[in-house]
């Protein structure tokens, strides 16, 4: 009876027979890494950053006292001496948006304004806490725009430098986009219908 032969045997290109062992390998390699095996999620990057967006509230204003000297927070030329409380701030998460910027209070702020040479820009050295953390905030205001958005509104740009942080904290940075109306004092602004007198932005930074 006849002998039956194979028929002729296919290879597959070398280059497709390169692709496979390649990913073979990839295959391997991954099993072989902490945490991919045994279903674990690979190592995160370590926050070093918290931020905070708040409201502040001008509680009163008064002379200044030695709380503003160089005994104190150490302005310079003091004009006033200012309380302040923080308001927590709700957003909408789909748009950013501010939804309340009258949330709990999270913390106060005991502050001295001063003159410098430049008559648009103001010292602005303070104590305080946030969420019971305390703080001292050294910086500066500068007007930006007056009578804007309306009559009787003006506009401020501050920047403060952060430090007597908890320990775990290298600094930090405040910031705040103010609108000071008329009245110098409380949460109602004149003219009505603005944010007094400033939504501040807390940035701290801890050690990697």
């Amino acid at each position: 009876m006849p002998i039956e032969t194979q028929g002729p045997i296919t290879r597959a290109p070398a280059s497709a027979r390169t692709r496979r062992r390649v990913a073979a390998l990839c295959v391997m390699g991954l099993s072989l890494l902490p945490g991919v095996a045994d279903g674990q999620a690979a190592p995160t990057t370590p926050r070093v950053e918290e931020i905070l967006i708040l409201r502040s509230v001008r509680l009163s204003r008064v002379a200044p006292t030695d709380f503003c000297g160089p005994s104190g927070v150490g302005v310079t030329t003091p004009t006033f001496e200012d309380r302040y409380e923080f308001r927590a701030v709700a957003t909408d998460a789909a748009t950013g948006r501010v939804t309340s910027v009258n949330g709990a209070r999270v913390g106060t702020l005991h502050a001295c304004l001063g003159t410098t040479a430049d008559a648009k820009v103001g010292d602005f050295h303070a104590r305080g806490e946030v969420g019971g953390m305390p703080l001292l905030a050294r910086g500066q205001c500068r007007v930006t725009g007056q009578e804007f958005p309306e009559a009787g509104i003006t506009l401020h740009a501050c920047q403060f430098d952060l430090s007597g942080l908890p320990p775990e904290y290298v600094g930090g940075r405040l910031t705040t986009n103010t609108a000071q109306g008329r009245t110098p004092v409380g949460a109602d602004s004149d003219p009505p219908g603005y944010t007094q007198p400033s939504i501040a932005t807390i940035r701290l930074w801890k050690a990697r």
